[in-house]
């Protein structure tokens, strides 16, 4: 697409810059959606950010820190220890005291948190395969060339330059 063809918008017609840009808004917009719905599904029942950060812990596979667990997930000590505890409740985190210094609270992931985390990833992936089954291999093959490109240029617009304006 040339800069010509991106500024030639007729008036009252959505140019193809904006019909891309609809088009993201409602794909992330559905996607997190669904998302939030497979969380809350019986056999799920996590809050977003119970799901970050049960999903930290399986990702990093061993113990952590409740402060850098929080810096992790982004939420505040206080925050995370709501989440915590809710996770432990439902035997999906223990915590546990560090070996040299027992003030210091450790999370781990138990087994059923791991199992539970693989469900909700083969319940996302059972989702996708539903939601792209209209797509042949052909097709599948240049969507994920396109949003390849399309998520590195977008990458690099939030990518501060050397020179400290934005790529």
């Amino acid at each position: 697409m040339t800069s010509e063809t991106r500024e030639q918008v007729i008036p009252g017609e959505r140019g193809p810059l904006e019909q891309i840009e609809q088009s993201i808004m409602q794909i992330s917009w559905l996607a997190q959606r669904q998302f939030m719905q497979l969380l809350d599904d019986d056999r799920f029942r996590l809050t977003l950010p119970q799901f970050y950060t049960l999903l930290h812990l399986y990702q990093i596979a061993v113990e952590c820190k409740m402060s850098d667990l929080a810096e992790a997930t982004q939420q505040s000590a206080a925050s995370l220890t709501g989440v915590v505890d809710r996770l432990a409740e439902k035997h999906l985190v223990e915590r546990k005291r560090h070996s040299s210094d027992r003030r210091q609270v450790m999370v781990v992931v138990t087994d059923r948190g791991r199992a539970l985390i693989a469900a909700i990833k083969q319940a996302r992936r059972e989702q996708m395969q539903a939601a792209l089954s209209h797509l042949v291999d052909q097709e599948v093959e240049v969507l994920i060339q396109l949003l390849d490109r399309v998520l590195l240029g977008m990458t690099r617009v939030l990518e501060p330059g050397e020179s400290g304006h934005w790529a």
